[in-house]
């Protein structure tokens, strides 16, 4: 075997051990926690393993955040049971191993057992949140992904973040509510965790600062979602684009003669896909979640197609205005999509993977075909990469994360760039057509 051939097999070989390792530990997940696991039924139960019969008729609990990270948390929970409070306020070392079990991965301060049968439990949590740009803090605390695995709802009542001094909260948990100084943030419930940000307290450009604190968070794991999902549809996507402009210069068509009628084919593709979609909402054809991304795609098929009927346009394409136009029709695309899919789709309409999946490496043929039709199928492989990669961004963040149960995308994606590089070729050689004559790339 040649020796660069000894090396892609070794480099192969490591990417796969790679991402072996980096699937492994999503099996290993741990059981299931509150985020308070100090608070009501975990702190009934952390007792009762003590020898402790307790039971927490209310509980709530105050976090207050400093702008270094760290956070201390008060817990109180109202007990019943005379016999158990009593053994509790009695009891230091029983009550002090309780607490110090109750609650994980926290450093335990106090705990305290008042007349009324109150226990108050304080903690420090070293590393509950992160400082980063602009003087922003984060915490990923209330989320899976990023603080608690397998996080099982609030635990507690009701629970109160402070943000730190002199800053408010910017970024909140949907549901919670926020005092009017931004100071507090209080949570009965918690079902959708996020990333909760706060930022300094009399800053114009809040917003941006807590925008770029999550993104430089998210950054890394969406370059590995792109990496582990695009990879191999992009690949698959980008060689056909490679044959098909291979075909081109074997067969050595004469695509001047139809640029003047690029236009029409462009308007015809997508009054076809129209029709379609309609017939799919009338019950004629069955199209399921393709229906609304077909009326979508079609409509912004029909609309560059009457653009390119104009004969100053077509003189004035190059490389960039044909790139700009692709991307204005997937936005168009999507829009309509979003818009029209209550009348296309009859039964309710939850926006489909599919529409993205299918409308953007659809409008990426076109400046790749351009660039074959201008004799640079460099620059039409590159573009047919990096733009299925783009057209992709948009999907990732409804994905769960690498390797999970999200690893079944990958072979729908590859399946789906294969079907738009073989159905798109019409659009495909349209844009080879605009290319042919001597404009500037």
């Amino acid at each position: 075997m040649a020796p660069h051939r000894l090396h892609h097999l070794a480099l192969l070989c490591l990417v796969c051990v790679s991402l072996l390792c980096t699937a492994m530990p999503v099996g290993a997940a741990p059981p299931p926690r509150p985020l308070c696991d100090a608070c009501g039924d975990t702190f009934e139960s952390t007792a009762e393993s003590h020898g402790v019969s307790v039971t927490v008729t209310h509980s709530n609990a105050t976090v207050a955040v400093n702008s270094n990270g760290t956070a201390t948390w008060v817990v109180h929970n109202r007990l019943s049971n005379a016999e158990g409070v009593a053994q509790l306020r009695a009891n230091e070392s029983i009550r002090t191993a309780i607490a110090d079990r109750a609650m994980w991965d926290t450093e335990l301060l106090s705990a305290n057992v008042s007349g009324d049968g109150v226990i108050t439990l304080r903690y420090r949590e070293a590393d509950f949140a992160q400082q980063s740009v602009g003087g922003t803090v984060r915490t990923g605390e209330f989320t899976e992904a990023y603080g608690y695995r397998n996080l099982n709802g609030l635990g507690a009542d009701r629970l109160v973040v402070v943000a730190p001094d002199g800053m408010r909260v910017e970024r909140a948990i949907d549901g919670a509510t926020v005092s009017d100084d931004g100071q507090r943030m209080t949570l009965t419930e918690l079902n959708d965790g996020r990333i909760v940000t706060f930022v300094p307290r009399d800053t114009a450009v809040g917003p941006l600062l807590s925008l770029l604190a999550v993104g430089a968070l998210l950054g890394p794991v969406m370059a590995v979602k792109a990496l582990a999902y695009t990879t191999l549809p992009a690949a698959v996507f980008t060689l056909l684009i490679g044959a098909a402009a291979g075909g081109v210069a074997r067969l050595d068509w004469d695509l001047k003669r139809v640029r003047d009628s690029a236009g029409i084919v462009f308007a015809g593709v997508g009054a076809l896909a129209t029709v379609l979609s309609l017939l799919g909402s009338t019950g004629v054809l069955r199209l399921g979640g393709i229906a609304a991304p077909l009326f979508g795609g079609g409509t912004a098929l029909f609309i560059c197609g009457i653009a390119l009927s104009q004969r100053r346009v077509r003189e004035r394409t190059s490389y960039r205005t044909v790139v700009g136009g692709a991307v204005v029709g997937a936005g168009i695309a999507l829009g309509v999509t979003i818009a029209a899919a209550p009348m296309v789709v009859g039964d309710g309409f939850t926006f489909p993977v599919s529409a993205l999946l299918v409308l953007g490496p659809a409008f990426v043929l076109l400046p790749a075909g351009y660039a074959v039709g201008h004799g640079n199928r460099r620059l039409a492989l590159k573009t047919a990469a990096i733009g299925f990669v783009l057209s992709m961004l948009p999907v990732l963040p409804i994905l769960p994360a690498p390797f999970g149960l999200g690893v079944l995308f990958i072979p729908i994606a590859t399946a789906s760039a294969a079907a738009v590089a073989v159905a798109g070729l019409p659009l495909f050689l349209a844009g080879v057509s605009l290319g042919v004559p001597s404009s500037g790339c």
